[in-house]
């Protein structure tokens, strides 16, 4: 076993879906625990588990009910029910609360199995007009940076 603070690289997976577990009406999030992630405890640093479970809220909550653009949080809250250790595989699913023409109100699961060991309410903000959609990303920026880069 890796002792927190040692290098691994992370396995995150994502599965846009819709429902329940293994149907098309569901989001899942997942990773395995590495020993980087860890506080000197030996469990999920909180930082992490509410980095995850901002990006479940988020994308999954945005996913469910067909957004496909950047919803900033407005409000979060998070209860640590128990810690995950290295070696677990985490699993964060996302549930639409309800969702107004600029809010939706996410909860977000982070699990162990069958165990739930955080739970968090998210509220994001809907962007007016097109927003930041995913699908627009431009990922290779080098051009547009080496153009505004001052000249030596």
């Amino acid at each position: 076993m890796r002792a927190c603070g040692a290098a691994a690289g992370p396995s995150l997976w994502s599965a846009p879906a819709r429902g329940g577990k293994g149907t098309r009406d569901e989001f899942v999030l997942g990773f395995r625990v590495h020993g980087h992630m860890c506080n000197p405890a030996g469990g999920l640093h909180g930082g992490m588990m509410m980095t995850v479970a901002d990006l479940v809220g988020t994308m999954g909550g945005g996913t469910l009910v067909g957004l496909r653009k950047f919803l900033p949080t407005v409000s979060m809250t998070f209860d640590f029910v128990a810690p995950a250790k290295v070696g677990d595989w985490v699993e964060g699913r996302a549930e639409v609360v309800r969702q107004t023409r600029s809010l939706l109100f996410t909860n977000i699961y982070l699990t162990v199995g069958e165990e739930k060991f955080l739970r968090a309410s998210q509220i994001a903000k809907i962007p007016s007009g097109d927003g930041l959609a995913f699908g627009k990303a431009r990922l290779d920026r080098g051009a547009e940076v080496a153009a505004h880069r001052p000249a030596s």
